[in-house]
């Protein structure tokens, strides 16, 4: 497996190859926990993903930033996070004042849910929060990739009430592309109202020149009765294979099966299937056999900055 960083660009500058299917490998939740760290960074010592997202205010961020801030092949994005959402592990802001009140509960933590936050959050306060974590990441030694929001909680997805406008300002100021997918208005969950809104916000991007991705390869976190590593394998090879020409990310929550994830998440031993799914030989010939190239967040944010 090999990353295509040279070869994207000439596609995009001198349109090569308008077919072509490329593919970013992302690592979520870098910084949430001890085991997913450790996860992650096998993963990036293998050279098996090719991007990771850091949420800030996670417990381990700072272990996950030490780690990217000596490794510059790591290419990490900020996870925007504004959600605590597991019973036994909290986390709040990073901002230390009343600014943000709207974003914590009584104990001080984030609410658990998107449409909490949605409900509860006033947006100066959610302004603050996320330029505070990008420039916490920044002065952690990061070098932020692009931009990305925890559990959709940016996005609208609750409740219809979305902050990505706000988000695409600070992709413009930061220089930063943004994780939406463009295939999301095609999603057959969404609302037609929020079809729309959708539509809206990425005409918003594409005026403001923040790149988008065109798809997103993502499994439900939580693991099913019986379900297995063949049945993981299966369904994100047939994923890969069904991809189409453009940007499609892949991402996977890395982590091995410890005590720890287990009493985070009783989908504890899937975290670990993902990993296993990256590590897999199959995976990688799969990826040759399909002609499918490698690049990363930080290929995405270069084209960007170039075209500036």
């Amino acid at each position: 497996m090999r990353i295509v960083h040279k070869e994207w660009s000439e596609d995009l500058n001198k349109r090569r190859c308008p077919n072509g299917r490329y593919l970013i490998i992302t690592a979520d939740d870098f910084g949430l926990c001890h085991s997913m760290n450790e996860a992650i960074m096998e993963l990036w010592e293998a050279r098996t993903i090719t991007s990771a997202m850091i949420m800030v205010p996670g417990p381990w961020a700072k272990q996950a930033a030490d780690y990217a801030a000596h490794n510059r092949k790591a290419n990490i994005g900020v996870h925007l996070t504004l959600t605590s959402s597991f019973p036994q592990y909290k986390w709040g802001p990073v901002t230390r004042d009343g600014r943000v009140q709207s974003l914590m509960t009584q104990e001080g933590h984030f609410w658990g849910t998107s449409a909490e936050v949605e409900h509860q959050a006033a947006e100066e306060a959610v302004r603050t929060e996320v330029r505070n974590q990008i420039e916490a990441a920044i002065r952690m030694g990061i070098d932020p990739t692009h931009l990305d929001s925890h559990e959709g909680s940016l996005l609208g997805l609750a409740g219809g009430r979305d902050f990505l406008e706000l988000a695409f300002d600070l992709c413009e100021e930061y220089r930063l592309p943004f994780k939406l997918p463009r295939n999301i208005v095609n999603q057959s969950f969404l609302s037609p109202q929020m079809r729309e809104l959708f539509r809206k916000r990425i005409d918003s991007a594409d005026r403001r020149g923040i790149p988008l991705i065109d798809d997103l390869i993502i499994l439900p976190y939580e693991q099913e009765q019986g379900e297995g590593y063949p049945d993981v394998r299966r369904q994100l090879s047939q994923a890969i294979q069904e991809m189409k020409a453009g940007i499609t990310e892949l991402v996977v929550h890395p982590s091995r099966d410890t005590a720890e994830m287990r009493t985070l998440t009783p989908s504890s031993a899937k975290r670990e299937m993902e990993y296993n799914y990256c590590m897999d030989k199959e995976f990688r010939q799969l990826l040759v056999d399909e002609e499918i190239r490698l690049i990363s967040w930080k290929d995405v944010r270069e084209q960007m900055r170039l075209a500036r």
